[in-house]
């Protein structure tokens, strides 16, 4: 995997991804036989190996489904604001601006693919003012033994458990849940290269010709050969010329495309919790009442998953390379307000302005006003008088 770095200087020699010996993966076309064989060598009990479940997941993720509903679910933690709040509740602005760079969005994404590929493990460094990290290759790890094999089908190893600022993400599912669908995906893949073979054989209609003349035979050949999509040929007097229509023998589309999408929906259920959110027929009702299930039960347990990881593991680390973070008196979470729109809070805010004081810098940070004074009202109330 290419080294994700915030700047063009080269880690340090200790880093474990140098260690690693760059390999070819294994995408050959995989087999539910296969994927058992995957699933018992990275659950065997005396020498655990993760390549071939690794190498499982790499062949199957490019599917479009698969890729949009990964999108939906992880965009629900990206795409969600964030701070670093000192034990009061107070942010800390300039924390919180640290880690809004693309290091840490890849770095929540990466952890985010645990859920879905069991583990990452991720060894962070530092270039000067930024920092850097390396997602060490999945294949080449085994979580049972805290080992990354230099290669993954060899003998030597590195204990990272031993190795300095490195993060091993690891969700409680056996194989990750991507695991749980590794059969649907399979035969999916089938249904859909069983489909291009019919189209191929049947799309285009089978034409036959009879002659009594056995002469006219090598004429009627090439006549036939020379029909393309325009169909007309030239063929001797007494030819019976018949076209076989089988493109829709058989009703392809229940036999192929139906169970396909069957599929889809197993996908849809488990990574995001329904099948309206990305699938046609679904009405705006049904949209946004499955939008909220993602939002407030999977995507929820997503955000609090991510909240632990860098409270108790990133911080102390970005603190031991010199950063200013300290667990001990700062915490990350995600903004679990509920959401409302400029107008509602508008509304609310200037409500509250008559019974309270705000803070100035607050409303111009919240409103993007800029605010240079009190303008006085004789009547007061409002926004007027009421903030410091």
């Amino acid at each position: 995997m290419a080294k994700k770095t915030s700047s063009p200087i080269a880690q340090p020699s200790t880093d474990i991804i140098l260690k690693v010996i760059q390999e070819v993966k294994d995408l050959s076309r995989k087999d539910i036989k296969k994927w058992r064989d995957a699933m018992t060598a990275a659950s065997d009990t005396t020498d655990p190996r993760w390549y071939l479940l690794q190498d499982m997941y790499d062949y199957l993720t490019p599917d479009g489904h698969l890729g949009a509903v990964t999108e939906i679910r992880t965009g629900a933690t990206l795409n969600h604001p964030f701070y670093v709040n000192d034990k009061s509740g107070v942010e800390l602005e300039e924390q919180t601006k640290f880690l809004q760079k693309m290091w840490f969005f890849e770095f929540i994404e990466d952890c985010l693919d645990a859920v879905f590929r069991k583990y990452s493990i991720i060894q962070l460094g530092r270039d000067g003012d930024n920092v850097i990290y390396d997602l060490i290759p999945r294949r080449n790890v085994c979580i049972q033994n805290k080992r990354v094999y230099t290669e993954a089908t060899g003998s030597k190893y590195i204990d990272y458990s031993q190795e300095p600022n490195v993060i091993q993400v690891r969700h409680k599912s056996e194989f990750g849940i991507m695991n749980d669908i590794i059969p649907n995906l399979i035969w999916k893949k089938n249904l859909l290269q069983a489909d291009a073979e019919f189209s191929e054989r049947y799309g285009m209609p089978l034409v036959t010709a009879m002659t009594s003349n056995k002469a006219d035979a090598p004429k009627i050949e090439k006549a036939l050969k020379n029909l393309g999509e325009a169909a007309t040929g030239v063929f001797p007097k007494g030819s019976e010329i018949e076209v076989h229509d089988l493109a829709n023998k058989g009703n392809p589309e229940k036999v192929y495309l139906d169970p396909a999408k069957f599929h889809d929906h197993q996908v849809s259920k488990r990574y995001v919790g329904s099948t309206t959110l990305v699938d046609e027929g679904a009405n705006r009702s049904q949209t946004e009442v499955h939008s909220e299930t993602l939002h407030e039960t999977l995507a929820k347990k997503d955000r609090r998953f991510i909240q632990f990881i860098c409270n108790d593991y990133l911080f102390p680390i970005l603190q031991n390379l010199g950063f200013p973070f300290d667990n001990t008196k700062m915490v990350f979470s995600f903004d679990e307000t509920e959401s409302l729109t400029l107008k509602e809070e508008w509304d609310i805010t200037n409500e509250a302005l008559q019974y309270f004081e705000l803070d100035q810098e607050d409303l111009q940070k919240k409103f993007r006003l800029k605010i240079k004074g009190v303008k006085q009202q004789p009547t007061g109330g409002g926004l007027a008088g009421n903030f410091k």
